[in-house]
C-alpha cells in the first residue's frame, strides 16, 4: 500500500473513533416492546369503549366487559350480547370470567348483580344483595364462583356453587374494607386484595388470615412460573413479602417512574409480567425476578407502552392472556393485542435512512449494514455495532476475501476487516450499482452508463466495447462457483468467453430482470413474471401466475439449515431449498412456503436497489432491508401456534329469521335460500385462518373457503341437511372436528309426498275418467249398432212370421186338405204326405229361426261353448277341455252370439285342420274384459295361410276378424308351423256385459270345467 493509502487508513481510523463517539451520543431511544406485534381495534373499527375486563370462555370466544355492555369477539367482529328479559336495559359490565363449565360470568355495575351466559342466553344469576359494582370474579377448584362486591364494606364476598348463593362477612375474618381482587394460587390458597393489605385462606380453613403485606389502593396479585406471588400497585411491582429466597440475589422491586391510578397484572406463558395501569398505559417486565447481575446487564426494568407508541389509550383497565399466548389490553378507546413478532425491527440502526440501506455478509458470518452515514457490523449472537462513520452514503457493499467487506463511496472505496479500515481510489464519477469479488481476487463493479469495471493488482480496468446502448451493466453478484455474474440491461457485445457470467433478459423467461440472487449452488434471477435459476449453463423458471410470491423478488439467501428466504412484494417468504429446486425441475407442482408480512412485524416494503436485500448471519439470524428499517428474523425464536382453533357457527339466517349459536334449526316450509355465518376462534392472525365446509346432500366434497366466514346456499329443496365446517389457524394447524349444525327444511303442502301422491292419483283418475268416457262412448256406439241389429232382426222375424211362415202354414193346411181327398191307394198320396212332412219340418225350422231372431239366449256362454265342442268332428283320443275363470255372468245376447260363432269356427278349424292332441277352450269373466281363447297343440297355421284361404274361397279366419271388429272386440291369432295355434278374443266389459260387474271383483277365482 502506498503512502496515500496509509494516510487514508489513518483518516479512516480517526473517522471510526469519531463515528463511534457520535453514534454513542446520538443513538436514538429504543422503541418499547419492539419485539412484539401490536394490533388494535379502535372505536372506529367497532370496538367497545371503556373496557373494564377481558376473558375467554371454554368455546374459545373472547369476551369484553365494558361500560357499553357485554361483547363477544371472534377476532374479526364484535357481537353485543343482551339479556333476554322483556326490558334488558343497558349493561355496565365490570368483570368477566370464563368458567370451566363453559359458562361466561359477568359482574355488573350500577347494582346490576351478576349475569351468566350459557346455552345462548344471558340471564340474571340472582345474586342476593347486589352491590354498586363487582370488582372481581374468580373460580375455585370445586367450580364455585366467587364475587367481590365493591362499593361497600360489609358482606363484601359471595360464592355461587351447586345452584345456590352464600354470603361472607365478619364471621370469616373479613374486615370492613372493599375487596379489589379474589385470587387463587396454584396450591389452592385463596387470596383477597383489600384496600391496604392482603388476606389469605388455605384450603380447609374457615377464616381468612392477615399476611401483614401492605399495598396501595387498587392493587393486584399474580403468580409466576415458580409459584411466587407478585403484587403490583401504584408504587411499583415487587415480590410479595416472604416470597423471595433468603439469599436475596434477585431483583425484587420495579418502581414506577410515574404514579398510576391502579394496577392489574398477569404472567404470560413465557414468564413475562404485563400490567394495566389505569392511567399510564401498559407495563412490561421481561421475566422479573432474575439474578440481579443479569437484570442490570440487560437493563430489565418496567417498560411502558403508551398511546404515543400506538396504544389506543393510556387509560388501560384490563389485561388478559388467551389460550394462544396473545396478550390483550382493554382501554378507554378500544382493544389492543400483543404477540411476539416474527419480524423484529433492529433498533440499534436508525430508521429511515435518507439514501436507503446496503448490506452484505462475510464468509465468517458477520453481517455488515450501511445506512446514509454509518457502517455497522453484526457479529454472530451480537447486536449491531458502529464500525465507521462515512461522509457519504455507501453505493454498494460486497464481501471480500478474508472476511473483509468492500464499501463503495462517492470517490473512494473502503475495505473493512475487523477493526482495520483501508481506503482506495475508485473510478471517477463511476457510481457503484453493485459489486462482487470473485475467486481470482478481482473486484467487479457495475456503473451503468459509465461501464463495467474490475480492480485487479491494485488497478482499475474498464471492460471494452460497452456503451449506454450496448451492454449497460446494472448489477453484479458472486456466483456459487466463485465467478462474478454481471447483469446487463441489453445484450453486451462480448467476444469469446469472458471471465464473468453475462446476464440479460433474453436468456430467461421472466421479463425484465429485477434481482440477481446468488444461492449456495445456483444463481437465481427474478422478474415481474417469475423466478429463474441458472445452474451449469442451464436455465429453469417458475411462472408468477402459478407462484405469485416469486414475482419481483429483490433478495434471496439460502442457509445451511436447508431454507431459502426471499424478500419481495409478497413480504418475506421461507421455503425449503429442496422444494424450490424440485419445483424448478418439474414446474407446476406445489411449493410449500411460510410468509411473513405486515401481520408478522414487517413494517415497510422492500427496497428496489441492487445488492443483497436479505442475508443470513453466522448465528442463523436472517437480516432484511426495507425502506424504513433494518429487520431481523431469528428462526430459533419462531414458534408454531399449535392450538387448533375452536370452530363455531355463529348464526343461520333464512329470510328475516336469524338463529344464533345453533346446533339444529328448523326453517319455514318453502325455504330455498340459506346464509350461514361461521368463525374460528384463533386470534393470533385471524386473516390467515382458513376454512373448509360442506353441506351434506348438496356439496359432494369439502369446499375450500379460504378466509371467507360466510356461505350462501340457494335453490335448496326440502329435507334435512348437516352443515360442517373446519378451520386451520395461522400456522396451518387444523381442527378436523370443527362444528356442525343440522338444518331441516320441511316441505310445503305442494312438496309433501302424500300431496304429490294425491296429485298423481288425481291425474290417474282424470286419465282413467277420460278413458272411461271414451270407452263408454265407444261402447255406446257399439251397443247402438247392436241394438239396431237386434231391432232389424226383430223386424225380419215379424216379417217372416207375419208373411212367410203364415203363408207356408196356410199352404200346408190347403195341401193337407187336398191330401185328405186323395185315396190312400194312389201313389200321389205318399208323395203329398212326404211333401207335407217336409213342409212341417221347414215350418218348425222357420219358427226356430224367428225365435232365434227375436229371442234372447239365456244359457251361459260356457255351456254353449261346451255344446259346440261336443258337436265338432274331433278324432277319437283328442283331449278337449273347457276352463272358466272368474264368476260367470250374463252377456249381451248379440255379443254372445258372435262369440259363439267365432268359437264355433275356431273349434271347427281345430277339428278339421290342426291334427291336435289337445284342445283347450278358456273363458275368463274379467271385470273390465271378457276373454275367450281356443288353444291347440296342432300343426299351426302357416304364414301365408290367410292369403291362401282368401284365394281358395275359405273365409273362416276373415269372418272371425270381421265379427270381432263389428262388436268392437280384439281378435289375436298366435301360431307358428308345428307349434299350435291360439286364438284369443277380447271384449271390453262395457260391451260384453249388460252392467259392469263391480261386485265380481271380490270373488275372483279360477276353476276348470
Amino acid at each position: 500500500m502506498n503512502r496515500a493509502g496509509g494516510f487514508r487508513t489513518g483518516l479512516a481510523a480517526v473517522a471510526l473513533a469519531l463515528g463511534l463517539a457520535f453514534a454513542a451520543k446520538a443513538a436514538p431511544g429504543l422503541e418499547p416492546l419492539a419485539e412484539y406485534k401490536r394490533v388494535s381495534w379502535s372505536l372506529e373499527g367497532g370496538a367497545p369503549s371503556r373496557v373494564n375486563s377481558i376473558g375467554q370462555s371454554k368455546d374459545g370466544y373472547l369476551w369484553i366487559g365494558s361500560v357499553d355492555g357485554l361483547f363477544r369477539f371472534d377476532g374479526v367482529a364484535f357481537e353485543q350480547i343482551q339479556r333476554g328479559e322483556p326490558k334488558p336495559g343497558r349493561l355496565n359490565v365490570a368483570q368477566v370470567l370464563g368458567a370451566r363449565s363453559g359458562a361466561l360470568w359477568a359482574g355488573l355495575g350500577r347494582s346490576g348483580g351478576v349475569a351468566v351466559y350459557r346455552d345462548g342466553q344471558l340471564v340474571d344469576a340472582r345474586m342476593p344483595h347486589p352491590s354498586r359494582e363487582v370488582t372481581s370474579l374468580a373460580e375455585d377448584r370445586e367450580g364455585g364462583i366467587w364475587v367481590a362486591r365493591g362499593g361497600r364494606k360489609r358482606n363484601t364476598l359471595a360464592r355461587w356453587h351447586a345452584g345456590r348463593w352464600q354470603e361472607f362477612g365478619p364471621e370469616v375474618g373479613l374486615p370492613e374494607q372493599e375487596i379489589w381482587q379474589v385470587f387463587f394460587s396454584r396450591d389452592g390458597v385463596q387470596w383477597l386484595v383489600l384496600g391496604d393489605t392482603v388476606l389469605r385462606r388455605a384450603p380447609g380453613q374457615a377464616k381468612f388470615a392477615a399476611t401483614g403485606v401492605k399495598v396501595a389502593r387498587r392493587a393486584s396479585l399474580a403468580e409466576d412460573a415458580l409459584g411466587r406471588l407478585w403484587v403490583s400497585d401504584t408504587k411499583g411491582v415487587r415480590l410479595m413479602a416472604g416470597e423471595a429466597p433468603a439469599a436475596s440475589s434477585l431483583a425484587r422491586a420495579y418502581p414506577r417512574q410515574d404514579e398510576v391510578g391502579g394496577s392489574k397484572i398477569l404472567f404470560d406463558h413465557k414468564g413475562d409480567l404485563w400490567g394495566a395501569t389505569w392511567t399510564d398505559g401498559v407495563v412490561h417486565i421481561p421475566a422479573p425476578g432474575v439474578a440481579a447481575k443479569r437484570a442490570d446487564a440487560a437493563g430489565l426494568r418496567i417498560q411502558s407502552y403508551k398511546a404515543v407508541h400506538g396504544l389506543t389509550s393510556d387509560q388501560t383497565h384490563a389485561v388478559f392472556e388467551d389460550r394462544e399466548g396473545n396478550v390483550w389490553f382493554g382501554t378507554e378507546l378500544g382493544l389492543d393485542m400483543m404477540r411476539p413478532a416474527s419480524v423484529v425491527v433492529e433498533q440499534a440502526i436508525p430508521p429511515n435512512s435518507a439514501r436507503g440501506y446496503r448490506m452484505t455478509a462475510t464468509a465468517g458470518g458477520t453481517v455488515y449494514v450501511a445506512d446514509a452515514h454509518t457502517l455497522y457490523a453484526i457479529a454472530p449472537g451480537q447486536a449491531p455495532k458502529p464500525v465507521v462513520k462515512t461522509t457519504w452514503s455507501a453505493g454498494a457493499l460486497c464481501a471480500g476475501a478474508g472476511n473483509a467487506v468492500w464499501v463503495t463511496l462517492r470517490d473512494t472505496m473502503l475495505r473493512v476487516r475487523g477493526d482495520r479500515v483501508e481506503t482506495f481510489d475508485k473510478p471517477a464519477e463511476a457510481s457503484a450499482y453493485g459489486c462482487a469479488e470473485d475467486d481470482e481476487g478481482r473486484l467487479w463493479m457495475a456503473a451503468l452508463d459509465k461501464g463495467l469495471y474490475w480492480r485487479e493488482a491494485g488497478a482499475w480496468n474498464r471492460w471494452p466495447g460497452l456503451s449506454p446502448t450496448l451492454g449497460l451493466a446494472s448489477n453484479v453478484a458472486r456466483q456459487a462457483d466463485g465467478r462474478a455474474a454481471v447483469l446487463f440491461r441489453t445484450p453486451p457485445p462480448l467476444q469469446g468467453r469472458p471471465p464473468f457470467e453475462p446476464l440479460y433478459k433474453e436468456r430467461f423467461a421472466i421479463g425484465e430482470i429485477e434481482g440477481v440472487l446468488p444461492g449456495t449452488q445456483s444463481l437465481y434471477l427474478s422478474g415481474g413474471q417469475g423466478l429463474a435459476r441458472l445452474r451449469d449453463g442451464r436455465t429453469a423458471s417458475l411462472d408468477a401466475e402459478r407462484y405469485p410470491w416469486l414475482a419481483s423478488v429483490n433478495g434471496l439467501v439460502q442457509t445451511s439449515a436447508g431454507d431459502t428466504w426471499t424478500i419481495g412484494d409478497a413480504g418475506v417468504v421461507r421455503m425449503r431449498t429442496a422444494d424450490l429446486d424440485q419445483t424448478l425441475d418439474r414446474p407446476g407442482g406445489p411449493l410449500p412456503r411460510q410468509v411473513f408480512d405486515f401481520r408478522d412485524g414487517l413494517n415497510s416494503f422492500v427496497q428496489k436497489s441492487p445488492g443483497a436485500q436479505i442475508v443470513a448471519g453466522g448465528d442463523g439470524r436472517i437480516w432484511i432491508l426495507t425502506r424504513r428499517n433494518v429487520l431481523v428474523i431469528d428462526p430459533a425464536r419462531l414458534s408454531v401456534n399449535a392450538v387448533p382453533p375452536p370452530v363455531a357457527i355463529r348464526s343461520v339466517m333464512a329470510g328475516d329469521r336469524r338463529f344464533s349459536d345453533p346446533s339444529a334449526v328448523r326453517l319455514a316450509a318453502g325455504t330455498t335460500s340459506l346464509r350461514i355465518h361461521y368463525t374460528a376462534l384463533s386470534f393470533a392472525v385471524p386473516g390467515r385462518v382458513k376454512f373448509k365446509y360442506r353441506l351434506e346432500g348438496v356439496d359432494r366434497d369439502w369446499v375450500e373457503a379460504g378466509g371467507r366466514r360466510e356461505v350462501i346456499y340457494n335453490n335448496l329443496r326440502p329435507g334435512t341437511f348437516r352443515f360442517q365446517v373446519k378451520a386451520a389457524n395461522n400456522d396451518g394447524v387444523w381442527n378436523e372436528q370443527g362444528a356442525s349444525v343440522v338444518v331441516t327444511i320441511p316441505p310445503t303442502l305442494a312438496e309433501t309426498w302424500w300431496f304429490r301422491l294425491l296429485c298423481v292419483a288425481a291425474v290417474g283418475l282424470a286419465l282413467w275418467g277420460v278413458y272411461a268416457l271414451r270407452l263408454r262412448r265407444v261402447s255406446g256406439q257399439i251397443r247402438a249398432r247392436l241394438e239396431e241389429r237386434a231391432a232389424e232382426r226383430e223386424r225380419i222375424a215379424r216379417e217372416l212370421h207375419d208373411t212367410l211362415l203364415q203363408s207356408v202354414q196356410g199352404l200346408i193346411m190347403r195341401f193337407q186338405s187336398v191330401a185328405y181327398q186323395i185315396p190312400d191307394d194312389l201313389p200321389a198320396k205318399d208323395v203329398i204326405n212326404q211333401a207335407l212332412d217336409r213342409a212341417d219340418q221347414m215350418l218348425v225350422e222357420g219358427r226356430d229361426r224367428v225365435r232365434d231372431l227375436r229371442g234372447r239366449e239365456t244359457r251361459r256362454l260356457d255351456i254353449q261353448l261346451r255344446e259346440l265342442m261336443a258337436e265338432q268332428p274331433f278324432e277319437p283320443g283328442v283331449k278337449v277341455e273347457l276352463l272358466v275363470e272368474g264368476v260367470a255372468r250374463a252377456i249381451q245376447p248379440l255379443v254372445q252370439e258372435e262369440i259363439v260363432r267365432i268359437g264355433g269356427e275356431a273349434l271347427f278349424n281345430a277339428a278339421r285342420h290342426a291334427r291336435a292332441g289337445q284342445v283347450q277352450v278358456r273363458v275368463a269373466y274379467g271385470v273390465r274384459q271378457l276373454q275367450v281363447s281356443i288353444r291347440d297343440d296342432g300343426v299351426g297355421i302357416g304364414a301365408n295361410r290367410m292369403a291362401w284361404a282368401s284365394r281358395e274361397g275359405h273365409y273362416g279366419l276373415i269372418g272371425m276378424h270381421e265379427r270381432a271388429s263389428k262388436m268392437g272386440a280384439q281378435l289375436a291369432i298366435e301360431s307358428a308351423a308345428g307349434k299350435g295355434t291360439t286364438i284369443t278374443l277380447s271384449v271390453a266389459g262395457a260391451i260384453a256385459y249388460p252392467t259392469l260387474p263391480w261386485l265380481a271383483r271380490l270373488s275372483w277365482k279360477r276353476r276348470a270345467v
